[in-house]
């Protein structure tokens, strides 16, 4: 079938091909090249230099970008041994727990494991990638340390696509010939080199898009344009504005300027002024004078400031830059019209958007854990382990707009032995040694409660008074004993006339 144009007439092949250019498209080169040569590293680092501008100076993103990071990590991300040995698995994660996840940071201070996992998830948005370096302390306790993306680049005085050190260099990473990284050139602030970090040693933390992609892109790529424009246009509109609403009153009259015999005007206006035109301050505004031809009004200034256009063209840029975020838009305007089911299909979007962010972190957490268990063995710190590597993290509770239907679900789960009652406990950010721990001295702490009163008063105090989670545990009254008191004497009473 041939292909016809506007006028259903046929056209050439030339016409046809989307390539060449025409009086409707302009010409596109076919470019055949990897990634890393479509997006060269001057081009990603300036994609990357103005994310991070509209990260900070655009709320609609900076929301989205956050909430994904919080809702992924939470207060989870609790260690899970998953070996055969319980005594090193209690140890261990005594260990990460207490200890590693506290101080692991180089930096120290209040950046402990679970703060850089939000840090981590908000830098693979914003700048695109993460460089995690498994370190040391001169002790051998192990550490990491943080690389933000821009220090890991091509030094001054080499250059991209040549061989160094046994590889070929690429934006600040030199490659064996099968595409693995052998080292990573740490740059100091000028650019230069500072040291070649070994790639057994750096975790690159980024979420690939493309085949052979060896460095992270900004997931603002799609909309950096659309962004500074609506941050632009409404800097404007907000200059509209503040121009605007200085204006209260307009009179019109046949001078074009103040009653000049009023002698309030005398007083306190500049009737002399070379602009021929007296203002007058007002509470929240001012007055402004025209020259009208043909009598005298006075008018409120209406201000249709920002139109329906510009709000809807605004909505219209979010939508797209939220969609290329993979982050439901009504996160942060609200729930779309439709009701239940509209909403619970944002929230399920949202959900496998997390999921996907959290399997980026597990890599980067279970190298991490596993670097620091190895380390802590051999200075002796854990006992050794035949499966030390076996771990699993926690996750936070699935996102829902209804947590009693969540808590009722992981309730039939538990009762139906679908769900263990660690992994709920672990949803919250708590181990199940430490949720029996504080349970026990819960109970504990009631029983010597309940002595101490019993002692003091005199009184006997049951211990489901103490604690009652159902209604069945409410203890007898004084009318229940004497009628079980009663029952227990007529039983007696029938035993011994048997007998007899």
């Amino acid at each position: 079938m041939a292909i016809l144009d506007q006028f259903g007439r046929q056209v050439s092949y030339k016409a046809a091909r989307a390539a060449q250019e025409t009086r409707y498209r302009p010409w596109e080169p076919t470019e055949k090249k990897d990634i890393g040569e479509l997006v060269p590293s001057v081009d990603r680092v300036t994609l990357q230099s103005h994310a991070r501008r509209i990260y900070l100076n655009f709320g609609p993103i900076k929301n989205a970008i956050n909430q994904r990071g919080m809702y992924a990590v939470g207060r989870a991300f609790v260690p899970i041994y998953k070996g055969t040995d319980d005594a090193f698995g209690a140890a261990a994660t005594n260990f990460l727990t207490d200890v590693f996840y506290r101080i692991g940071d180089s930096r120290g201070g209040m950046h402990d494991f679970k703060t850089n996992l939000f840090g981590w998830s908000t830098s693979i948005d914003i700048d695109g990638e993460i460089f995690i370096l498994l370190t040391e302390t001169a002790t051998g306790f192990p550490q990491y340390q943080g690389i933000p993306s821009h220090r890991i680049a091509t030094p001054k005085g080499f250059s991209d696509g040549k061989q160094y050190r046994g590889g070929t260099l690429q934006d600040g990473i030199i490659y064996y010939p099968s595409g693995e990284a052998k080292e990573y050139a740490f740059c100091d602030k000028t650019g230069a080199i500072d040291q070649w970090l070994p790639a057994q040693n750096v975790i690159h933390l980024f979420d690939p898009e493309w085949q052979y992609q060896s460095r992270g892109l900004t997931a603002l790529t799609h909309c950096i344009n659309d962004c500074r424009d609506m941050i632009q246009s409404t800097e404007w509109e907000r200059l509209a504005m503040l121009q605007m609403s200085s204006i209260s009153l307009v009179e019109y009259n046949d001078t074009g300027g103040p009653d000049h015999d009023d002698p309030y005007n005398a007083l306190i206006g500049d009737t002399e002024s070379s602009k021929g035109m007296t203002v007058e301050s007002l509470d929240g505004g001012t007055v402004r004078y025209f020259r009208s031809n043909s009598g005298g009004k006075i008018e409120t200034l209406i201000n249709n400031r920002p139109g329906n256009p510009f709000l809807d063209f605004h909505n219209r840029l979010l939508k797209s830059a939220f969609a290329g975020l993979n982050w439901p838009m009504a996160f942060y305007d609200g729930h779309a019209s439709g009701g239940g089911t509209a909403q619970r299909t944002e929230i399920a979007m949202a959900q496998r958007s997390i999921e996907d962010r959290q399997d980026l972190l597990f890599y980067a957490a279970k190298r991490i854990i596993g670097y620091a268990i190895a380390k802590a063995q051999k200075r002796g710190d854990l006992p050794a382990a035949a499966d030390w590597y076996n771990w699993e993290f926690s996750t936070p509770p699935k996102l829902t707009i209804d947590d009693g239907r969540i808590t009722k679900e992981l309730e039939a789960l538990w009762k139906m032995g679908a769900a263990n009652l660690r992994d709920i406990v672990s949803m919250r950010g708590k181990t199940l040694e430490s949720h029996y721990q504080e349970r026990a001295q819960e109970v504990a702490l009631r029983k010597l409660a309940a002595r101490n009163a019993s002692t003091l008063y005199g009184v006997d105090v049951d211990d489901r008074e103490m604690a009652m989670l159902t209604a069945n545990e409410m203890p007898g009254s004084n009318g229940d004993s004497n009628q079980n008191e009663i029952e227990q004497n007529s039983k007696t009473l029938k035993q011994s006339d048997d007998e007899n």
